[in-house]
């Protein structure tokens, strides 16, 4: 196997001999006589001195070739001191002083003063400057008498010397020559004398400085009786440029004598922490911070413990995360897991009980062993922790009771294992080619998969079978006293979220068919924030949707009614209309490389075979593809109609897939699941037909069970203005999906799942309206362990496994973020063409995020000339026969046609092998979620993006797999950008605590600006899918408006008691709109409504003149009206041109 941590050091050493240096390559060149070659191809380099190996730079002078970890010199410091005149100096020739001796005492008091406040307030702005001057780091200090700080600082210089090339001299070539400084300082002179002061070392020793000037000082001050210290080091040489800069900067900070480094006091105020606050205090009280940067980053010990006696202040900062694994070990190093197959097996059941037991058993004594470690100092959190850990056992028991002693739910609970392990074996099949001949008949290469599953797959990991034995009892029984919570699935990326709550998806949807076979309809609505990330899971929950509609077709007690799925969007995505759908096929049939791919399927979720277009009919440019066929999307006439199949015939989905994507067919049979955005359902107040997804009939009756589980993907997204809006629907949503047809409501099952978040129980309510949150896995003691999840470890030597390295790159010294942008992209580019072949793809396709489309769009201009030139350049410097450029650039954002996405997907995915790797992806937020691809390994963010959520999120894309790649993350900070050199200087600190760092989020549903844009929507949409289809507007539909007015007001009182009062002003005020406006028509849009006669409006369209109308969303997210600038000189009637 290749050796990628290899050579993800080697990519590192290369960004940082490109950014900091020094990089000593190439021939010996002696500097003890004078340089001259016959020609320019003679003195080609690259060059090293002979005599010590050091550098020699002949293309560029030391500052601009180096920007990072440089310190320029300060010049003479003219003090305040120096500034005022001599008093008490008296001329000979004066026999009585001017001043008198009192005026002088107090004047050259008043200079002791300003010279002690001088001390007093360290000047750290030499540390913050473009030409920085300074660097320093602060810790907190435990101070014996006998000990002593030690401060090593390492440095490199470069002197100019002449070169003559065929008898002409040139600009001065540059060799580099190491520098160092050892700075004492002892406790003694440490010890403030009053609140603080700046201190001198005792003893200073310098090499190599020849006339440079490098001070080292310490800024001491007292706090709970030892010392908080800033060790500075700062270049008070004269002079400006090259020779007296320092390169390469970088120092120590030893502490001997017995001290320690303890962690650093952080600035709470008076305020206590809250339960949340202190669960974090309690989970990382082991990763202290023990330094902070100035104008540097600070760094330490991987695993220090309580103290530490080393810090060093850095400027190429990296660190190491650890690699969070569900795999769970046994005491003799064998993997503690359930088979899918012995779980869906009836005569496997003892085998079954054995395994499943065998979690329930570890987890409850390693919940009996935390018990006995509970620190005194966060005693009430742990406390709380174990107990929620202590409930998550109990209902993993009870889960798994009823599977033992429950006929029908045993049954649903084996169908679900055995429809998981068939999606699996299905999902990881790789595309089969499909074929178009002469003659229009289709044929598909290969033969359709077996469905055995591939190495690794088939067994569930702990934290997925303990979740799904935890929420048994509250999915099977509505009268469970669990029924009411929200599960949140809380685990990092690639852990197996997905395959968790499609489990307990499955199961649901079994059960309902079981318990019922006539009772069809909607059972599971799956929803989504982002579009990528809905059209992906599409795929992987289809082949769910397939394995289960196998299952049925071989028993006779899941009904006649096929288990379908239907994919819920919006028009631009998907066909909203039959005719639309029409319309988007013959598009395709006349272009089909230019089309859009409306139907979103481009394989068979059972066998693998492509659909859509085949590559033969995509060169078609230009003309109409030939027999008008278009593998998987069969045109049927009379009606007309586009329906999804299978091209292969020897796959049973060829006469039909069981996969809905237009809405007028999901509404005419509600498919099993629906999947799709939060912001379709903003659609329901405009789409009546959607009634029949929450089991109701044209006269608004409840035929059918409502859905009976909600599962929500990415919660944190749920969050800010998205998030508030969701809520406000949220209540009509869960009053739909409420069946009210017995004595007792039965409100729909709520998961969701996050990577992600904080404050998840308020943001819950806030969206939800339910009281209680249930984390699953809970939380431990430490954040290294919950049990399900646990940082990995060698189990011989229990180091931490490589995780995902960051780097920080912060370079003030080369001007704009653009200049940093082309040195890192190049140094990344090249990097990867210095590898071996069989290392390369790891680090072959650098993923590139921006946090907005005008920084990608600068970066698209750099890839076209500036970092070509700048390729240039490293192979002339270096000696090298080929610079690698970007030659296969992709740009993957919400510019891109929906279509065009999944494709996009696919090209990342092409390994370096094939000869058509991507060399440079850049992308906006549309990667937060949803791009999971093993084989990306290398990424630059560009700026710190705006939430820590989006960070961990966004650099989650890379080192999926790391237990044999583990990822690279480079980001870019800006110089000018106060926040970002503040994340620098803290950049150990952050991404130690990364998950700590997530910032509350904010869901205010009832807030004024949320009442004014969507109460209204959401009172329309619980009418009109309550009412009968043809429901007229008006007269005003008083029973069911005060239905709906009454939904609203009950989520308000909840949620937000104290805007009650202006949830009904607004309630009353839209109710009275109605009446007194008699509109007669729903629409008041100009094509389907009527503007003079219509109660609503498309929100951000023009209203008729004096014929007001509700303007109602259609989104979640674009509720402002948008209008196009545009330059005009009618203005200029006198046709001068100015």
């Amino acid at each position: 196997m290749a050796d990628f941590l290899g050579s993800r050091a080697q990519v590192l050493n290369d960004l940082k001999a490109e950014l900091v240096g020094p990089k000593p390559l190439g021939k010996a060149l002696n500097l003890s006589k004078t340089i001259t070659f016959a020609s320019k191809e003679e003195a080609r380099g690259p060059w090293r001195d002979a005599a010590t190996g050091e550098e020699i730079l002949h293309d560029f002078r030391p500052l601009r070739r180096y920007g990072t970890a440089v310190l320029a010199p300060a010049g003479e410091e003219e003090t305040l001191e120096d500034s005022l005149p001599e008093f008490g100096t008296v001329s000979d020739e004066v026999l009585e002083p001017l001043i008198s001796d009192q005026l002088v005492e107090k004047r050259q008091s008043d200079i002791s003063k300003i010279k002690q406040e001088l001390d007093d307030d360290l000047d750290l702005s030499l540390a913050n400057t473009r030409k920085q001057s300074t660097m320093g780091i602060s810790v907190h200090c435990q101070l014996p008498d006998a000990a002593k700080i030690v401060v090593t600082a390492s440095f490199g210089r470069y002197k100019p010397f002449q070169v003559d090339i065929a008898g002409k001299a040139v600009d001065p070539w540059w060799v580099r020559s190491p520098v160092s400084v050892r700075a004492v300082f002892s406790a003694k002179s440490l010890a403030p004398t009053g609140v603080r002061r700046m201190v001198y070392p005792d003893e200073v020793a310098v090499e190599g400085a020849d006339g440079l000037e490098i001070a080292v000082r310490a800024y001491s001050r007292r706090i709970d009786g030892n010392h908080l210290i800033t060790l500075t080091v700062t270049n008070r040489s004269s002079g400006r440029g090259d020779q007296t800069s320092l390169f390469q900067a970088e120092f120590s900070a030893l502490v001997e004598g017995g001290g320690v480094f303890l962690p650093y006091p952080e600035e709470r105020g008076r305020r206590d922490l809250d339960a949340e606050e202190q669960s974090i205090a309690l989970l990382y009280r082991h990763h202290q911070t023990f330094a902070l940067g100035h104008g540097c980053a600070a760094n330490w010990a991987r695993e220090p413990g309580e103290s530490t006696t080393r810090v060093d202040a850095v400027c190429l900062p990296t660190f190491e995360t650890p690699s969070i694994t569900p795999v769970i070990r046994r005491e003799n190093g064998t993997e503690l897991a359930v088979g899918m197959k012995v779980l869906a097996a009836p005569e496997r059941r003892d085998e079954a009980a054995s395994q499943v037991e065998e979690i329930i058993r570890r987890y409850e004594q390693w919940i009996t062993d935390r018990w006995g470690e509970v620190p005194d100092q966060h005693r009430p959190a742990a406390e709380a922790h174990l107990r929620q850990c202590e409930a998550a056992l109990a209902r993993m028991r009870r889960g798994w009771e009823l599977i033992c002693t429950d006929g029908q739910i045993a049954t649903a609970f084996r169908l679900a294992n055995q429809a998981m392990v068939d999606q699996q074996a299905r999902s990881s099949v790789s595309p089969r080619e499909t074929l178009l001949d002469g003659q229009g008949f289709i044929s598909v290469e290969g033969d359709p998969p077996t469905g055995e599953l591939p190495p690794g797959r088939g067994d569930w990991r702990p934290f997925q079978i303990a979740f799904f034995l935890a929420v048994v009892e509250s999915i099977a029984f509505p009268q469970s006293d669990d029924r009411d919570n929200v599960e949140l699935i809380f685990f990092p990326t690639g852990g197996g979220k997905t395959e968790a709550y499609l489990a307990v998806a499955a199961f649901a949807m079994f059960l309902r068919r079981l318990r019922d076979p006539g009772d069809v309809g909607t059972e599971v609505i799956m929803r989504y924030t982002l579009r990528l990330l809905t059209a992906q899971q599409f795929l992987r929950a289809a082949a769910l949707i397939c394995a289960m509609e196998q299952l049925r077709a071989g028993r006779s007690d899941l009904g006649s009614e096929p288990y379908t799925i239907g994919i819920w969007l919006g028009g631009a995505t998907t066909p909203n209309r039959r005719d639309k759908a029409v319309e988007a096929w013959k598009d395709m049939a006349k272009e089909p490389a230019q089309a859009a791919n409306k139907f979103l399927l481009l394989r068979c979720p059972w066998c693998a075979a492509k659909l859509g277009p085949t590559a033969e009919q995509m060169k078609a440019r230009g003309r109409r593809i030939r027999h008008s066929v278009i593998p998987g999307y069969r045109y049927h006439r009379n009606p007309d109609r586009i329906a999804l199949e299978c091209p292969d015939n020897r796959c049973p989905f060829h006469r039909g897939l069981p996969l809905l994507v237009v809405d007028e067919d999901i509404y005419e049979k509600p498919p099993s699941m629906v999947i799709g955005t939060v912001d379709k359902f903003a659609m329901i107040p405009w789409r009546p037909l959607a009634r029949a997804l929450f089991g109701r009939d044209g006269s608004g009756r409840q035929v059918a069970s409502p859905p009976g589980l909600i599962i929500q993907d990415e919660f944190h997204l749920i969050s800010g203005p998205l998030g508030s809006m969701v809520g406000m629907y949220e209540a009509v949503v869960e009053d739909l999906c409420t069946d009210r047809r017995k004595a007792v409501p039965v409100k729909p099952k709520i998961i969701a799942s996050t990577a992600t978040i904080r404050r998840y129980a308020q943001q819950a309510k806030a969206v939800y309206g339910r009281d209680r949150v249930a984390l699953f896995p809970p939380s431990g003691l430490t954040a290294e362990d919950s049990f399900f999840a646990v940082w990995a470890r060698d189990e011989r030597t229990k180091q931490l496994l490589p995780g995902r390295l960051y780097v920080g790159v912060h370079a003030p010294g080369l001007g704009s973020i653009q200049s940093v942008q082309v040195r890192t992209a190049a140094a990344l580019l090249q990097s990867g063409g210095y590898l071996p072949d069989e290392q390369k793809d790891p680090w072959w396709t650098s993923l590139w995020f921006f946090n907005s489309l005008r920084e990608l769009g600068n970066t698209l201009s750099l890839i076209q000339a500036d970092i070509p030139d700048y390729l240039v350049g490293i192979r002339r410097r270096e000696g090298i026969e080929q610079a690698r450029f970007p030659r296969t650039t992709m740009e993957l954002t919400s510019r891109r046609r929906n279509d065009e996405i999944p494709r996009a997907i696919d090209e990342l995915a092409t390994d370096f092998a094939t000869g058509k790797a991507i060399d440079i992806c850049l992308a906006s937020n549309i990667i937060e979620v949803g791009v999971d691809i093993d084989r990306l390994s290398l990424m630059a963010v560009v700026g710190q993006p705006k939430t820590t959520s989006q960070y961990i999120q966004v650099t989650g894309r890379v080192g999926r797999r790391w237990q044999e790649r583990p990822g690279l993350v480079v980001t870019l900070y800006g110089a000018a950008k106060p926040r970002d050199r503040s994340h620098y200087e803290r950049f150990r600190s952050y991404h130690e605590r990364l998950y700590a760092q997530v910032e509350p989020t904010s869901v205010t549903p009832f807030a004024r600006p949320v009442l004014r844009r969507a109460l209204r929507g959401a009172l329309v949409a619980h009418v009109r899918t309550t009412g009968s289809v043809d429901l007229p507007s008006w007269p005003l539909p008083h029973d069911e408006a005060d239905v709906a007015a009454g939904v609203l007001l009950a989520r308000a009182e909840l949620v937000d008691p104290e805007e009650l009062d202006a949830v009904e002003r607004e309630v009353t005020q839209a109710l009275q709109e109605w009446d007194d406006w008699d509109r007669a028509k729903w629409e008041a849009n100009p094509v389907t409504g009527d503007p003079l006669n219509g109660l609503m409006r498309y929100a951000g369209t023009a209203e008729s003149s004096g014929k007001p109308s509700w303007p109602v969303p259609t989104s979640m997210r674009n509720v402002d009206a948008e209008c196009r600038a545009a330059i005009t000189d009618a203005f200029n009637t006198s046709g001068e041109v100015s």
